[in-house]
């Protein structure tokens, strides 16, 4: 997925433009494709990874380190505002 597909992707979905179980599918879709391409993406989605990962529909299932549909929207936020941050030396 090109940066610009990406960075619409989230934008959408930070501006609610998209429900959650399609932003879910089509990012962590996204992100494997990338992944078995060997395309390495930017640091800010790859933080993002984590929360998608971390977001739990049910409430009832939700554990410690889970995070509702409104924390998820924050962190698209937040990953739209790093977008250009580079990855951090090792």
């Amino acid at each position: 997925m090109s940066p610009f597909d990406w960075k619409n992707l989230i934008e959408t979905f930070a501006s609610v433009g998209m429900d959650v179980p399609a932003f879910e599918r089509t990012f962590l879709e996204a992100r494997r494709a990338d992944i078995e391409a060997g395309l390495s993406g930017r640091f800010a989605v790859d933080l993002l990874f984590y929360e998608v990962d971390a977001y739990c529909s049910d409430p009832s299932l939700m554990g410690p380190e889970d995070i509702d549909v409104e924390q998820l929207r924050i962190e698209a936020r937040k990953c739209l505002a790093r977008w250009d941050e580079p990855w951090p030396k090792i």
